[in-house]
């Protein structure tokens, strides 16, 4: 059976080490912080059921608001990975997209539930895009000075010793991973095909530290949730995989 141990004081002890200590292993720029000037802190996993299902993605989503003519501004951190939490973003009432997605692409089709998983991210901050930085600009904000997301792969290998401290207390049966990046990172494999072909759905191992765990490699939850076609055919590859792996899984939580 899974034991649920959230109220563990070395969880506690590391979700307040990771928020107070995290960023100082980072080369961010200064200042790094929101619009409204509120820091970007680390988003610490909630979401922390040991010997289930280990869950990684690739680095949190931000509370997002509709300010001036400018949609989707990244105004705040969410709770937590892959929250879903509501909130209203200035126009209308939104959830949180990976949560949502994480739901739907993964956890309802593989009959599985928040409360068996470890939920986390391989960076632990926001990172913004040109996308983001060019609204700031446009709506007079001089921070951060330069866009941190192509620095996500450097910033996920400068953090491995996070993950590898987090797996060993979450003592999972099995790691999920989500994307071609987190699975290339794990997997020490560079390039974007040969990363692809780590998404199949098979259970493979991994190794971090002195450890190795089980994995299955998962394509990005918002790539599936995307409509189907010649140029993504991750909807239909998912459900493949998913049914593939879906008993199987079922009896490693059980064993």
């Amino acid at each position: 059976m899974v034991q649920k141990s959230n109220l563990s004081p070395q969880i506690k002890e590391f979700q307040q080490r990771l928020y107070k200590e995290y960023k100082k292993g980072f080369s961010l720029p200064e200042p790094y912080q929101y619009l409204y000037g509120n820091p970007v802190q680390p988003v610490v996993p909630l979401d922390t059921t040991q010997n289930g299902i280990f869950v990684i993605g690739a680095y949190p989503s931000a509370r997002f608001a509709a300010i001036q003519s400018e949609r989707d501004v990244p105004i705040g951190d969410n709770c937590g990975p892959f929250s879903t939490e509501r909130y209203f973003d200035g126009s209308t009432i939104r959830t949180v997209d990976s949560g949502y997605e994480l739901e739907q692409a993964y956890l309802q089709p593989l009959g599985l539930k928040r409360e068996q998983c470890w939920i986390t991210d391989i960076v632990r901050i926001f990172l913004f895009k040109d996308g983001h930085i060019n609204k700031y600009r446009k709506l007079g904000c001089p921070w951060p000075p330069h866009e941190t997301r192509s620095h996500f792969e450097e910033f996920a290998r400068v953090g491995l010793s996070w993950l590898e401290e987090e797996l060993k207390l979450a003592q999972p049966k099995i790691v999920i991973t989500l994307g071609s990046e987190v699975a290339g990172i794990l997997q020490k494999i560079d390039g974007q095909k040969q990363r692809n072909y780590l998404l199949d759905g098979e259970i493979k191992d991994f190794a971090i530290g002195n450890e190795c765990y089980p994995v299955i490699h998962f394509a990005h939850p918002g790539i599936v949730m995307r409509s189907e076609s010649e140029q993504n055919p991750w909807p239909r590859l998912n459900r493949d995989h998913i049914s593939k792996v879906k008993t199987g899984l079922h009896r490693i939580l059980e064993s």
